[in-house]
């Protein structure tokens, strides 16, 4: 007996309400013969495993070359593209840029002839002589020039120094005011100056302002022994017209001491400061 034999016969056998319910519930009566199929037929995985393994290869492969032989297409993708642009400029500016912007330019208006005013015969208009132009000389004499003096630069008068502050309770600064010497130099060396040294201070200042020009410098004394003090007076800028200002540079045990500026004033000393 044949297989749909079989399967007819069954579906006889069963009454139409069990076959309306298995129709409801979607399934047929039927028999499964041997051999028979009851399952839908599993997919074939080799071809996608071999696409997916060749598409990874592919890939690792243009990888590797992309590394392996960068200076290859480097240089290759370079000459490429500068012959793409220079193709590019010497096409010049597209038809449809340059036809838009002759659209866009207003034009010009027709160029517009006055005609002349027509003379009448017979008569000639003598052309105009050029004015000879005028001589420098009178060209000057019609410019009044003045010259302007400058103005004499005034130098404010130079006002004599303040006299010294002496304290009066100090016997070295009332001894040194005496003879010359500015009364603000140390006490210290106002108190080692013995007698003799202040007369030969009071010496070198008096001899060096009636006597050295302002440009020299006066030393007293001129022998000396180790024990005398050493005074160098010279002269400093600023004074009054009729004084003279002093510095005195005292040397005592091999040590130097400048005094601050000192002055003496005079009618007679105004024509002693050039000598």
């Amino acid at each position: 007996m044949t297989v749909p034999a079989r399967r007819a016969r069954a579906i006889a056998a069963v009454s139409d309400d069990e076959l309306d319910e298995e129709l409801e519930d979607g399934f047929a009566p039927q028999e499964f013969y041997s051999g028979e199929r009851i399952c839908p037929a599993p997919e074939r995985l080799g071809g996608g495993v071999l696409r997916a393994i060749f598409v990874i290869a592919l890939a690792l492969g243009g990888g590797w070359a992309l590394i392996s032989y960068q200076a290859t297409w480097r240089g290759w993708l370079a000459t490429e593209l500068a012959a793409v642009s220079s193709a590019i400029d010497q096409r010049g500016p597209a038809p449809v840029e340059a036809a838009a912007a002759t659209a866009l330019a207003p034009p010009l208006p027709p160029p517009v002839t006055v005609p002349s005013a027509p003379q009448p015969a017979g008569t000639d208009v003598p052309p105009a002589s050029p004015q000879p132009p005028a001589s420098t000389a009178e060209a000057q004499s019609d410019v009044t020039t003045a010259s302007i003096e400058p103005a004499a630069k005034e130098e404010p008068a130079a006002e004599p120094l303040p006299p010294p502050v002496v304290d009066p309770a100090d016997p070295y600064q009332k001894r040194a005011a005496a003879v010359g010497l500015h009364p603000n130099l140390s006490r210290v060396l106002l108190a080692r100056l013995s007698p003799t040294d202040y007369r030969n201070a009071q010496t070198a200042i008096e001899t060096a302002v009636a006597k050295t020009p302002d440009t020299g410098t006066f030393v007293w004394p001129r022998q000396r022994t180790p024990e005398l003090a050493l005074f160098q007076v010279h002269f400093v800028p600023g004074a009054a017209p009729h004084c003279r200002r002093y510095v005195v540079i005292v040397t005592k045990d091999r040590w130097s001491t400048t005094a601050p500026p000192m002055e003496k004033c005079g009618t007679a000393l105004a024509g002693r400061k050039t000598g």
